[in-house]
């Protein structure tokens, strides 16, 4: 049996935030294109980036916005927000309680969004919080199990409350654990791995630097740079500055090739898909090296 929560504005308040991060992303990647001054280019590609990422964000949100609901069967409650649902087996339910009862006030962190809630709490009466709601507190219901409570704001909670008790009595057909179930892509393992994201996270945020630090440096910089001496100091292999672009190309080199092998073997080996991402922070901070000592 399917509950809807109340209804709000998220999903299409985050899909129309979504289509206008997208506008900019393509009048920037069309400014972008069209620029030849380094510093301006990588202004433009940092914008990018962050448009990128923005209409990304706001593309999940209006999933989330959409798709949020609660189901409810003899084996236990589904709470589907997104990509992911949250399974709790029926027998886990210890009590089902109205919001209005928490008197204190909830540590709440996550997104908040035309009245979308979605994140985690922290209640000395109740500890941990996991929240899948469209209205305040005291619209709320609260799923208590040994593991956490669960907030969630089916429309008529008293119709749900009756599911609830109707579906005790039958008995389970399947087994199921307290667990979050993710549709694909977040199904891929790799894409969860908070050390991975932490991993190439940094090393591509060293990459990013180190073209940027190239890109803004690039007009003070001599026409003509000196990259190797001989045994007496003397330069002997000088080439245009404009080579200074292959330190940072290499490093994204060396970030795509480990990440896509480091994604292949991860699901086998995942100490060595920490160390091949590893070693791409190491390249990175050899390329500043090599950047540094020919610019400085």
């Amino acid at each position: 049996m399917n509950f809807q929560p109340y209804p709000t504005k998220c999903g299409h308040f985050a899909l129309a935030a979504a289509v206008v991060c997208a506008l900019i992303m393509l009048v920037l990647i069309d400014t972008l294109l069209r620029q030849t001054a380094p510093s301006t280019i990588f202004w433009l590609l940092v914008a990018c980036l962050l448009a990128i990422g923005a209409t990304i964000t706001a593309v999940y949100c209006s999933i989330i916005g959409f798709k949020l609901n609660y189901h409810l069967n003899r084996n236990g409650l589904i709470i589907q927000w997104g990509l992911c649902q949250q399974r709790i087996p029926l027998h886990h339910i210890e009590e089902i309680v109205p919001g209005e009862i928490v008197e204190e006030p909830i540590r709440f962190r996550g997104v908040e969004l035309a009245g979308l809630r979605i994140g985690r709490g922290e209640s000395d009466e109740l500890g941990r919080i996991a929240f899948h709601t469209t209205a305040p507190l005291e619209r709320t219901l609260l799923v208590l199990t040994p593991e956490q409570t669960y907030a969630i704001s089916p429309q008529d909670p008293s119709v749900f409350l009756k599911a609830w008790h109707d579906r005790q009595a039958l008995g389970a057909t399947q087994h199921w654990c307290e667990e979050v179930r993710r549709g694909w892509p977040l199904s891929i393992e790799v894409l969860v791995d908070p050390l991975c994201w932490w991993l190439v996270g940094s090393a591509a945020v060293i990459c990013l630097a180190l073209l940027g630090y190239v890109s803004l440096s690039y007009a003070s910089l001599p026409a003509l740079l000196p990259i190797h001496f001989d045994d007496l100091g003397q330069a002997d292999r000088i080439v245009n500055k404009f080579n200074l672009f292959i330190l940072p190309a290499v490093g994204a080199i060396a970030l795509g090739v480990n990440l896509i092998l480091g994604g292949f073997i991860h699901h086998r080996e995942k100490v060595a898909a920490y160390m091949l991402w590893g070693s791409t922070i190491v390249v990175q901070l050899f390329l500043w090296i090599a950047t540094l000592t020919i610019t400085v």
